[in-house]
């Protein structure tokens, strides 16, 4: 998370949530405000490849590590690791890698994660700015990537704030190696997923 001049983290965190900002990607944060008109031209099949495989790689077309101009958001939904030779399956939650990943593999003390919902395209559909992509779905994405284990579903430039139920601070122990949760914040303005279901109920 980017935080803004002045704020303490935890006041950051929460501010997210409180402005309705919601969880922005790069390339908007350096590009504030966004340029609507190239959005179209950054939504292709070739950056989604390297934002999930090649993320600091250099863009020829700006000179800058790709991570600084991607319009995607990288999401940790969880999935499911085959073990052919073993016979057997390894789950990896979303929780697990998202602090992994938050607390940058050990080295800092502090995470925050938003625990959020998006629409998934059932197929490939990168263009498509208001759908996320589930990258980690051997069905449509069959290249294959050595970060499939990380369930990532990629977002579009921006997951609304009335999408995201809660902030969760964790905190590491580098000592015992334990990760505890400090606290929860809660989006008054949240709005459940159910609220798309196209599910009657019959009489």
């Amino acid at each position: 998370m980017c935080q803004r001049d002045g704020l303490p983290a935890d006041d950051d965190a929460r501010w997210l949530i409180d402005s309705r900002t919601g969880l922005t990607c790069r390339w908007w944060q350096k590009r504030n405000p966004l340029p609507a008109q190239e959005i179209a031209s950054k939504l292709t099949v070739q950056n989604l490849n390297l934002h999930v495989n090649h993320f600091e790689s250099t863009d020829p077309a700006t000179g800058l590590p790709f991570y600084e101009e991607t319009p995607f958001i990288s999401l940790s939904c969880g999935t499911v690791e085959r073990d052919t030779v073993a016979m057997t399956n390894f789950v990896h939650t979303a929780r697990h890698t998202a602090l992994w990943f938050g607390t940058q593999f050990g080295k800092v003390p502090v995470a925050y994660l938003y625990v959020c919902w998006v629409v998934l395209a059932p197929r490939s559909a990168v263009a498509v700015e208001g759908v996320a992509e589930e990258v980690r779905d051997l069905n449509t994405y069959r290249r294959y990537s050595p970060y499939q284990t990380e369930g990532e579903v990629a977002a579009k430039i921006a997951v609304p704030a009335n999408q995201i139920s809660q902030c969760e601070k964790w905190e590491w122990e580098r000592g015992t190696k334990t990760i505890r949760q400090s606290w929860i914040y809660r989006n008054p303005g949240f709005v459940e997923p159910e609220a798309l279901s196209n599910v009657r109920e019959m009489l």
